[in-house]
């Protein structure tokens, strides 16, 4: 343990690493930057292990499963565990005293290790997505590159008390994952999957739409009364992202409502079954 603490502290007091986090403007990263490399490598352990794990829990509905469904249920299983995790982790966020007196630029120590993991976490989404990018297209790496420049912007320092909302958001991804397992075990339409997809409405309707656009508004507010603090492009930057996910947010959870009641409705009887 102590070797392996060592070997951290030289990576971090590497000069070159240090120069470059200074050089892009993230001096608060230093020491945090080999954290988040060695996130993305455990998540990547985590995906190519978790097809063995999978067909010790679910046996024949893993085993039957087509090569590629397997490969996106390991990419699911990795949502998964970063979704429950950083949600969890998030919370102590909202009550660092240093982010409530400086909801734009406090620092704490603790709301960048939450950053660390979630900074790892789209790296290594971000390497998936581009050894990927034939099948799953362009707009999955647009995706992770967008979320993991927001998110990295957190160690200059900025926004780490708003980012704690954003983070929130994960909380319909856990039930949106669940939905596509339940499709891929064969229980589509079951109970389970209709007691999951309340559960997802709700908490998208509550987290992404209601406190998202509460926040946002504050966010806002605060840009706006000390946006001369932060440059004139990441101050854009900023009201261009976060307006644009509050407005994807509303379209999807339409979207969300529309597939819901495909899948649940009951179908009409024919004239002969009449």
């Amino acid at each position: 343990m102590y070797a392996l603490a060592a070997f951290y502290q030289r990576l971090v007091d590497l000069p070159a690493a240090q120069s470059a986090c200074e050089l892009v403007g993230l001096p608060r990263l230093i020491p945090y930057w080999p954290g988040m490399i060695a996130f993305a490598l455990l998540f990547q352990v985590l995906r190519l292990s978790s097809n063995t794990l999978s067909s010790l829990v679910f046996g024949a509905k893993f085993d039957t499963l087509a090569p590629r469904k397997k490969y996106d249920w390991g990419v699911r299983v990795v949502s998964q565990v970063h979704a429950i995790a950083v949600v969890l982790l998030a919370i102590p966020i909202f009550f660092k005293e240093e982010l409530i007196k400086d909801t734009l630029y406090g620092f704490d120590d603790y709301a960048s290790r939450v950053y660390t993991v979630i900074c790892g976490y789209f790296l290594w989404d971000i390497c998936v997505s581009i050894c990927d990018i034939k099948t799953i297209g362009l707009g999955f790496v647009v995706h992770a590159l967008a979320s993991f420049s927001v998110y990295i912007l957190a160690f200059r320092p900025s926004l780490q008390y708003y980012g704690a909302s954003f983070i929130m958001f994960e909380a319909s991804t856990i039930f949106l994952n669940n939905n596509w397992w339940l499709d891929k075990l064969g229980m589509t339409g079951s109970k389970l999957q209709w007691y999951n997809a309340i559960t997802l409405l709700f908490l998208y309707l509550t987290v992404r739409i209601m406190f998202g656009t509460y926040m946002s508004y504050h966010m806002f507010e605060d840009l706006k009364a000390r946006g001369y603090q932060t440059s004139a492009p990441l101050y854009y930057f900023y009201r261009i992202a976060n307006g644009s996910i509050i407005l994807l947010s509303y379209y999807w959870f339409y979207l969300l409502i529309v597939g819901a009641m495909k899948r649940f409705s009951s179908p009409k009887p024919s004239k002969k079954t009449e």
